[in-house]
């Protein structure tokens, strides 16, 4: 079998050596089972049983990941990356109209990171803690009271924040969002939009597809 791949490698313009340490493909010296210097080309799927931990600094590791974009495996450098894998803040946004935040343009391109709004928080102005909503003369009780939203517009991330129901505060709210951004090109799944129509009706049952694995 050493002799087939060995002629098979000569075929191609390269040289492997054999050594009991392991083969070596572009070098003489393997340090592994399978050590190759240069570019390796693979055709097929690509498993790892067991990738091991690195234990060494950060800025010396790497991270080997699919683009998305074009199905393509790459090398990720946290070091030298504009931004990590997963990124998290706090918007402390102030100076908003009772009507509530409308459009807030974070500036994050849209093309690149998705953007989640996971929790918040309302105060008053210089904190607080005494904001409430007006309610109409019906004294229904709209339940949720907020929307707390980010959607894609120009190309960036912009975030909204305001009462449901055209409800507004009793005085200007100052509103903590906080925000995670997720690399577009480190996600190895995302599914596509789910739409229901309600047809009108205040209760229904949507079915959910199976997630696209990668």
């Amino acid at each position: 079998m050493k002799k087939i791949i060995f002629l098979s490698m000569l075929s191609l313009g390269s040289t492997a050596t054999f050594k009991a340490q392991g083969v070596g493909i572009g070098n003489t010296n393997p340090t592994r089972t399978l050590d190759v210097t240069g570019n390796t080309k693979l055709s097929g799927n690509l498993y790892f049983e067991n990738p091991g931990t690195f234990s060494g600094p950060s800025t010396q590791s790497y991270l080997l990941v699919r683009d998305n974009s074009d199905k393509v495996l790459k090398r990720y450098i946290p070091a030298t990356s504009e931004y990590s894998a997963i990124n998290s803040t706090v918007y402390y946004i102030t100076n908003i109209t009772p009507g509530g935040l409308t459009d807030f343009d974070t500036k994050i391109p849209s093309s690149k990171y998705y953007l989640i709004i996971g929790g918040f928080i309302v105060r008053g102005v210089n904190d607080n803690s005494n904001i409430r909503i007006n309610q109409d003369a019906s004294n229904a009780q709209y339940i949720p009271q907020y929307s707390a939203r980010s959607f894609e517009l120009n190309g960036t991330w912009h975030v909204k924040f305001t009462p449901n129901n055209n409800r507004v505060f009793n005085q200007n709210p100052e509103i903590r969002l906080s925000v995670s951004v997720y690399r577009k090109d480190m996600l190895t799944t995302v599914n596509n939009m789910i739409n229901f129509d309600m047809q009108a009706a205040q209760t229904g049952i949507g079915s959910v597809p199976a997630p696209s694995l990668p």
